[in-house]
């Protein structure tokens, strides 16, 4: 009978691997590297088929191989023929997000990397690791952990240039972690060359051959090696940043840590994005091709939706599990968004409008129109094709019509604190030194909170009480001789008694009792330090009476604060809640003016019924919703906040590089 032609068979290798102690088998086609997963049976069939045709041992022959056989390895070549025909068939379109393009071979340069990873043993890496962490965290220490300010400058103009620069060499580093661990476990890496990733250059490595060559104790590995690798590179780059001298190089040793870590943390590490996190679990799990099953039941989902239950079709059974892994993934895309278009669009905001959009096109609208769209001329196709456009041209006009018709309300929430600075701190009314300070207690009423000592006020009473008396002495030796004398002698008397009594009460200033019962909570002084009148030594909180809190109020707000407050509520610990009525609040604009932004600053008061002493401690606020409006005045408040914030950094910015 007549087999395969052996050119073809030539081409495919038939492998064996292992998930969850069960074998699973895989036909590659060497002519293109893609993997087709197949049963037992058509993998015993090609072999069969494969070894007769080629002539490969003696106990197959032509002759011995069963209809069947051929049969069901015809069939898998039939599917690998048709793979191929479609990649040439079909123009290869340009994807903006991941395009790639291979530059050379690595598998014959990994020969001279084997005696480099043959000495990464777990032992070193996790000493190394250990050694790192300890230093970083010390130095971290040491210095209040300042590098983390870098965090808040991440979408800085500075920022984004070290990231345009340094990015593709960190990358390196981490695709070389790849290609060392796959070389440790005797994976061949096919090719290295470039991501486009938004027509960004990165580096990538094809580690690939390990899903066919490699136990899945060593894939996980390979894939966390560029996870492991950029967590190394972040702790480098910690240490370093306390190590150098000058503004430059502490800002790119910070920009590096920054973007080691955030990019391990939302990107790389995560497995809600086909990177290494993603990789190295689904190994882990044995859940192989999870995105791509998600994506397809995804898909099936939204024809179902959008045919109105003629296409498409809900997951059923364990196919629910997929199908949630990938609507979370769709939403986590949606949620990197926002946070990234809410950082560039208040610095950069003509450019970050176009890069938002730009995304959301890409990454959301762009697969739906690569799709199979291609209608047929019969009658359920066009019938298909109209329910499609019937459902998604009712969808928008349920959008658009929310948009004007849905009242929401606008709702701020205030962090509020008690009005230590104005309602309960503590003070001295004379200067000396401290002798004692009450600890962080409740105190009950005339208890003494501090006490000082100033021996210049008694040396300043004892004087002025000697020129009393001599005072007296003149007076009543001149009273009745010599009137003018008497009285200014008398007058002296008096300026002297006035000045002994204001000394009497400085004196008695350098007391400090509670005058209610209730919580004092001390500074941090030590004994003996002086302290300047007026000086705040603590707060005390009393047990009885009403509780004052305030809080920072949004500029924004300001002008519908009078007519359109609608209610207000005070959270304690988010699970007590208190209804707040509008004659308890009062707004107040605080005289102080940002020289950067130009912001006012204003100040809302609540006046609780509870005392203060209740509030001590605990994470307080203040909830206030306006009057409803449609959902176009909110996207018009946003836009108009936004475009406040991108003026206000552009006025930092300047005053920035004016000093």
């Amino acid at each position: 009978m007549d087999l395969v032609r052996p050119e073809i068979l030539k081409q495919i290798t038939v492998r064996l691997s292992s998930e969850k102690g069960r074998p699973v088998y895989f036909a590659q086609d060497n002519s293109n590297g893609k993997v087709f997963v197949v049963t037992k049976a058509v993998a015993m069939a090609l072999r069969r088929v494969k070894a007769a045709a080629l002539g490969r041992g003696q106990e197959v022959e032509p002759d011995d191989v069963s209809p069947e056989t051929v049969k069901l390895a015809y069939g898998i070549l039939q599917v690998i023929q048709k793979n191929r025909l479609n990649e040439l068939n079909q123009p290869k379109t340009f994807n903006p997000i991941f395009a790639a393009i291979p530059l050379l071979d690595i598998g014959p340069y990994q020969k001279y990397l084997r005696g480099i990873a043959s000495s990464l043993s777990l032992q070193l890496i996790l000493g190394t690791f250990s050694i790192l962490f300890l230093m970083a965290f010390w130095l971290g220490a040491r210095n209040d952990w300042s590098i983390f300010a870098a965090f808040s400058n991440v979408f800085s103009v500075d920022a984004l240039l070290t990231f345009t620069f340094v990015a593709p060499f960190l990358k390196i580093i981490h695709e070389l972690g790849h290609v060392l661990a796959a070389t440790r476990y005797g994976v061949r890496v096919r090719k290295g060359g470039l991501y486009l990733i938004g027509l960004y250059p990165m580096p990538f490595v094809d580690c690939s051959e390990a899903d066919l060559t490699a136990r899945r104790r060593d894939r996980v590995t390979i894939s966390s090696a560029g996870i492991i690798t950029d967590i190394f590179s972040g702790l480098t780059a910690f240490l370093l940043w306390h190590l150098v001298e000058g503004n430059f190089y502490k800002s790119l040793f910070a920009n590096i840590f920054v973007f080691s870590t955030l990019n391990s943390v939302l990107f790389n590490a995560n497995p809600l994005i086909k990177m290494d996190g993603y990789y190295a679990i689904s190994d882990a799990t044995g859940q192989r091709n999870l995105a791509t099953r998600a994506t397809t039941h995804l898909r099936n989902f939204r024809q179902w939706l959008s045919s109105l239950g003629v296409e498409g079709g809900l997951p059923e059974g364990r196919a629910w599990f997929v199908f949630v892994y990938g609507v979370m993934s769709f939403i986590y895309r949606i949620y990197i968004m926002i946070v990234i278009a809410s950082a560039i669009l208040p610095r950069y905001l003509g450019a970050g409008v176009a890069i938002t959009l730009w995304g959301a096109v890409v990454m959301f609208v762009a697969p739906i129109f690569r799709d199979k769209g291609s209608i047929s001329a019969t009658t359920g196709k066009t019938q298909n094709r109209w329910r499609k456009l019937a459902f998604w041209s009712g969808t928008g006009a349920v959008v658009v019509a929310a948009l004007f018709l849905v009242r929401l309300p606008f709702v701020v929430v205030v962090p509020m604190n008690l009005d230590v600075a104005n309602k309960y701190q503590v003070t001295v009314s004379s200067s000396g030194a401290l002798e004692s300070l009450a600890s962080y207690s409740v105190l009950e009423a005339s208890s003494k909170i501090a006490s000082l000592s100033n021996p210049y006020l008694s040396e300043q009473a004892r004087a002025v009480q000697s020129e009393i008396e001599i005072a007296n002495q003149i007076m009543a030796s001149v009273q009745g001789v010599d009137p003018v004398q008497t009285l200014a002698a008398a007058e002296q008397v008096q300026n002297l008694t006035e000045r002994l009594d204001v000394l009497i009460r400085e004196m008695g200033g350098l007391e400090v009792s509670a005058s209610d019962k209730g919580a004092f909570v001390p500074l941090p002084l030590e004994t003996g330090q002086w302290i300047d009148a007026g000086t705040a030594i603590g707060a005390f909180y009393p047990h009885d009476g009403f509780a004052v809190l305030s809080g920072d109020f949004p500029e924004a707000h300001v002008d519908t604060w009078a007519s359109h407050l609608d209610h207000a509520v005070l959270r304690v610990h988010s699970d007590a809640y208190e209804s707040v009525k509008a004659d308890q609040l009062e707004l107040r604009e605080i005289m102080s003016l940002d020289a950067e932004s130009g912001r006012r600053s204003w100040s809302i008061f609540l006046t609780s019924d509870a005392p203060a002493a209740q509030y001590l401690g605990k994470v307080v606020d203040l909830r206030l919703s306006f009057a409803a409006v449609p959902i176009t005045d909110h996207i018009a408040f946003q836009w108009i906040r936004t475009v406040e914030r991108f003026r206000e950094a552009q006025m930092a910015d300047r005053a920035t590089y004016l000093n």
